[in-house]
């Protein structure tokens, strides 16, 4: 590929390409810093709806300030192409982890808790995400979750891309109130995001069907399998918050991304692991990372005060999943040894999801 400028930043090579677009990996020449860049396709750019999608979507993400949602650098139109400079993230989506195996409970909790706080920042700036599905969600190699991909984003205060009473999003992941073309609010991406974790867990979608009309008819009636049968060593509690996010009537969840949090936060209130030091060590699992990534990302701080608990660790002290203080003797195994750690901790986490 010959190499191309956008703006200050020299394409380095291709990352990925959807149905609109074509990412890029970038070098931004003057800070020296990796970046992504998303360039809307020449024959998509054709298209004024489209095009109105892919300029929305940066409007969306100019307007965010958020550890868990991608940022936007600059939006760039050259040659009747436009391009969105972004944040680089280095770590897999969250559709790829689930391809490879359900997530552990303790790494959904996280996902769950980081997914959450960025709807709420998202919802304060009146946005509503409306295609929340695991290949807009990243992980980074740092432990973060990163919410991306606003294309469809309907923003309060602009007029609606879509006509009234059509569906917009991805089948499987969409609200009963979507399906239906009614009006949606926060509690929309609430759902979404249930349905999202609820596969992260189980291994598989709750609704699912030869067409999108029979995925739609499932959705509609609500009727599913039951959480905590389709991942039976799931903790109790996270089943609940995850079947009441994507409750069939929007009375009946959470009412906004902000209580979503708070019953994530309540969960891992008395945890020993950071959040993003769960996330660090599953990459690490999943072999997304080095033993000397690991080390790098968990700072001393953390791994010294970890260590401290070991002595303690054996003690009969009971939290609201299990075991908390076992985390703690598992991760002072890893500092005494970078040797196979994780297979370690996840036997002692058993203690949790009984």
């Amino acid at each position: 590929m010959a190499i191309r400028k956008v703006g200050d930043c020299r394409i380095l090579g291709p990352l990925g390409k959807g149905g609109m677009a074509q990412v890029y990996r970038g070098l931004h020449e003057g800070l020296q810093r990796e970046v992504a860049i998303k360039e809307l396709s020449p024959e998509t750019a054709k298209n004024k709806e489209a095009f109105s999608r892919f300029k929305r979507e940066a409007m969306a993400l100019a307007a965010f300030h958020h550890q868990h949602i991608v940022t936007l650098f600059d939006l760039v139109e050259k040659n009747d192409g436009l391009y969105m400079v972004m944040e680089l993230v280095d770590g897999p989506t969250l559709g790829e982890l689930i391809k490879e195996a359900p997530l552990p409970p303790e790494a959904v909790c996280v996902i769950g808790l980081q997914l959450a706080s960025a709807l709420e920042h998202a919802h304060a700036h009146r946005i509503i995400h409306r295609d929340l599905k695991p290949g807009n969600v990243m992980l980074s190699s740092w432990g973060e979750v990163k919410l991306m991909d606003f294309g469809i984003a309907q923003q309060e205060d602009l007029d609606r891309l879509t006509k009234t009473g059509m569906a917009v999003g991805t089948p499987s992941y969409m609200s009963p109130e979507q399906v239906t073309g009614g009006d949606i609010d926060a509690r929309s991406d609430v759902y979404s995001a249930g349905v999202m974790l609820y596969e992260a867990l189980a291994g598989r979608r709750p609704f699912t069907g030869g067409t999108a009309a029979e995925v739609f008819a499932r959705i509609t009636t609500g009727k599913h399998e039951a959480l905590g049968r389709a991942a039976k060593q799931a903790p109790k509690h996270l089943t609940q918050v995850i079947e009441r996010a994507m409750a069939r009537f929007p009375q009946e969840r959470f009412q906004d991304a902000a209580a979503l949090r708070r019953a994530f936060e309540a969960l891992l209130s008395e945890f020993a692991l950071s959040p993003s030091a769960i996330l660090v060590a599953f990459l690490r699992d999943r072999k997304k990372l080095s033993e000397s990534q690991v080390l790098e990302r968990l700072n001393q701080t953390e791994l010294t005060a970890l260590s401290a608990l070991v002595p303690t660790s054996l003690k009969p002290r009971r939290t609201r999943w299990g075991v908390a203080a076992l985390v703690g003797a598992a991760l002072g195994a890893f500092i005494a040894s970078s040797a196979q750690w994780w297979p370690y901790m996840t036997a002692l986490l058993e203690g949790f999801r009984k």
